[in-house]
Order: structure tokens, then sequence, then C-alpha cells
């Protein structure tokens, strides 16, 4: 009875941990979702601001895409910095990611080469081009601001703070409009450009915040851990072999929404199927924000011991449940509805044909909580090239879905978008487990085999 107390009270602790570190977790996801609507509004106020809007869209994304690297650091930090020094030793790996992030925008912004990955490969019309390459040039200070933001995130995450995460995230929106009532006044940046200083300069000020608050966490990190293995190996070759498969599915997950847009435009009402699919795609992700990129950091921070992995099966099994019923509430209620025409502001066309869309992305929940737990799992174990050969796995199954159902049922719209990203999710988490499970299994019989023989 009393090791059935002790149980029930260790799962209660841990509970009580794993809430207080998530929740503000979730809350600043949701929060940074509101970031788009605080630059549309700040793009709506300058000139012909449809154009301005397409051109912030495509520079936006293309420049994103090569800045991503520095983004996905924090990741890193999570995973293996525990002390000082691994932290200084991943803070100089960040730099070098950084300032070859930086060579490319400055090759994309300021040379030919722009020109042809814009208008060549990514098929952004001509017309658009002059105002696509002044504001590309705005980000340029993306690579520092990325860096920064992932460095001192990674130390708040690591001590456990995550509410500081919430306070800046905050700060950051107000800053963004007040961006947005401030920078469409200056006549000499186009819309595109205000868009992307918006952006760029609200997560500059959430870096600064950031920054400020790890300072006291940092000083209380001890200088280098001495009683794990893990810390005594780190070094710059082991932090950058952890990093570089990271950046590679960062870099493979932007493609992901182009694939499936460029593949509702293979539908037979394309204008009708990409609207409907981004508007129910969205409206789903006010709650899959609470799960993408937050559900992994509990399994990195918590999944110390067979016992806590056991019980964070259990949460993640939980929460994805209790999304997924919210979600199908919304769905099949008129709170969904009303939150299409009241939250998101679309047509009630729109609303009702989003509907559809809504009912096959119920799932997501389920499909997103164990993708993080597992991918959480893989990364605390170190094997991070699994990740990206998953992540590349799910971008050719959401293309070859959503390719073939677009030629085999076009009328079915966006439907074939959310059947396709379900599916590439779908087998990215297989791949995860079964890479997970198979490790353990190769980790069980090498103990049998360093066991001493009777």
């Amino acid at each position: 009875m009393s090791s059935v107390n002790l149980t029930s009270k260790s799962h209660s602790k841990l509970l009580q941990d794993v809430l207080k570190f998530y929740i503000p977790l979730g809350i600043y996801s949701m929060i940074m979702l509101t970031s788009h609507s605080v630059i549309n509004a700040g793009i709506s106020r300058t000139g012909n601001s449809e154009i301005a809007l397409a051109a912030y869209t495509v520079s936006m994304s293309i420049m994103n895409m090569f800045a991503s690297p520095t983004f996905t650091s924090r990741q890193m930090l999570v995973a293996l910095a525990r002390d000082k020094k691994s932290f200084r030793i991943s803070r100089s790996v960040m730099v070098k990611v950084g300032i070859a992030s930086l060579s490319v925008l400055s090759l994309v912004a300021f040379t030919p080469i722009g020109k042809f990955i814009f208008i060549n490969i990514f098929n952004a019309p001509i017309d658009l081009y002059p105002e696509i390459e002044f504001a590309a040039r705005f980000c340029l200070l993306l690579p520092f601001v990325y860096t920064l933001r992932a460095y001192s995130q990674g130390i708040i995450i690591v001590q456990k703070k995550t509410q500081y995460l919430t306070y800046s995230v905050i700060v950051r929106i107000l800053f963004m409009i007040f961006l947005a009532s401030f920078l469409p006044k200056i006549a000499w940046l186009n819309g595109a450009a205000v868009g992307i200083l918006i952006w760029t300069l609200g997560m500059g000020c959430e870096a600064l915040c950031n920054l400020l608050l790890s300072i006291p966490l940092f000083k209380k990190l001890p200088e280098q851990t001495t009683t794990s293995d893990n810390a005594q190996a780190f070094s710059a070759s082991k932090a950058f072999s952890f990093l570089w498969p990271l950046m590679l599915m960062s870099f493979v997950w932007t493609l992901g929404r182009p694939m499936i847009n460029f593949g509702l435009s293979r539908t037979t009402d394309p204008n009708l199927s990409l609207a409907t699919f981004q508007v129910a795609y969205s409206f789903a992700w006010i709650l899959m924000a609470f799960l993408d990129n937050n559900l992994r950091q509990v399994t990195l921070i918590f999944g110390t011991s067979q016992h806590n992995i056991d019980f964070l099966k259990r949460f993640t099994l939980i929460l994805s449940v209790v999304l997924a019923g919210l979600l199908a509430i919304l769905t099949f209620t008129p709170l969904g509805t009303l939150g299409l025409l009241k939250v998101i502001k679309v047509s009630p066309e729109l609303a009702y044909a989003s509907r559809n869309i809504l009912m096959v992305l119920i799932v997501a929940p389920l499909l997103i909580a164990w993708t993080e737990f597992y991918m959480g799992l893989i990364m605390k174990l170190g094997k991070t090239k699994i990740l990206s050969i998953a992540k590349i796995i799910n971008m050719i199954t959401v293309t070859i879905a959503i390719y073939t159902l677009a030629i085999v049922a076009p009328q079915i719209g966006a439907i074939a978008g959310a059947i396709g990203a379900l599916s590439g999710i779908a087998i990215e988490m297989i791949v995860l487990r079964l890479a997970y499970f198979r490790h353990l299994k190769k980790q069980a019989l090498n103990q049998q085999e360093k066991a001493p023989s009777n």
C-alpha cells in the first residue's frame, strides 16, 4: 500500500511540474498566432495593400526558408546543454550557423541569384519583384534575431521557466501593434517592407526580453556538469552533428505548404480549394499550436527515466484526445461557425465549406501529439538524423497523396490537402516510433552482451 501511495504522490508531483512547464508554452504559441493579424493590419494601412501583402508573403516565406537553420538551434540547447560550458560551445556553433545563413540571405537579396530564385523557381509575378527585392533586404536582420532568441529561449526552457516566454511574447505583440501603426507612415517604405520590419523588429523585441530574463538563469547554471556522461563528451562537433539534421528537417518542412498549395491548384476549383484549406487549417491550428513544437520540449525535459516516460505517454494520450474532442465540438456545433465568422472573419460560404475539412482534421491532434512525443525522445537520444529522414518521408507522402487525389478525385477540393497533410504526419509518426523502439531493442541486446555470464 505504501508503494502505491508513493507512486501516486510521484505522479501527482510530476503532473504539477509538467503542467507548470507546458501550459505557458501552449499559451505562448497561441499568443504568437496573433502576429500575422497584426502584420496584415499594418500592411493594410499602406498603399496597394493587396499587392503589398502578396509581395510580403513571397519575400518572407522564401527568406525565412534560408534563415530557418538559426531558428532550429533552440532544440540543440534543450536536448544537450545543461551547464555554462555546453551553452558556450553551443553558442559558438550557433554564431557560425548564423553567419552562414546571413551569407546566403545576402546573395539572395543583393545578387541576380535572388531574382532567379523568386521568379524562376518559385514563380513570383515579375511585376512584384521590385517590391519583393526591396523588402528582402530587411530580412538580413533575421539570422541575428533568430540566433539571439533561440539561445536565450534555450536557457529559459532548460531552467523550466517557460512563463518567461509568455511574458516576452506579450511585450512583442504590443510592440508589433505600435510598429503596425507607425511604420506605414514612413513614405519610403513599401508595404512588403513594412510587414517584414513588423515581424523582424517584433521578434527582436522578444529576443531582447528573453535575453534579459535568461541572464540570471544562466548565472545559476553550474560551470560544468560532472555527473552526466553526455555533458562530459559535449563538443562543437557533437553539437553540429546534432544540429545539421534539424536544419535539414526545418528546410524540408518549409516546402510542405507550397507542395500542398501546388496540389490544390490542380483541383476542380483551385481558388476555392486554396482559400478553404487555408481557413480550415488556420482555425484548427488555434488548438494545434498547443502541441506543435511544444510537446517535444516536455519529453526532452521530463523524459529522464522509464517511469517518467510511461507517465508522459498517458499525458500525451489524454492531451491529444482532449484537443481532438474540442476540435470535434467546434466542427459539429455552431461554436465552430461562430469562430470562423467572428474570429477568423471569413465569409459564410467559406465558413460552411471549411466544415468538411475540419471533420478530416479532427484526428490531427492525435497524430501530431504522438509525433511530438517520439520526436522529443529521439532528440534526447541524440539520433537527429532519423528526424530529417522522417520529415523527408512525410513530404514525399504528402506530395504523392495530394497529387493522386487531385488526379483521381479533383472534385473533393481542399479535402485532398487535409488528407495529404494527415497522411504525411501519420507516416512520420510511424517512422519515429519504429526508430525509437528499434533503438531500445538494440540497447537491450547490447546490455545483454555486456552482462557477465554465470
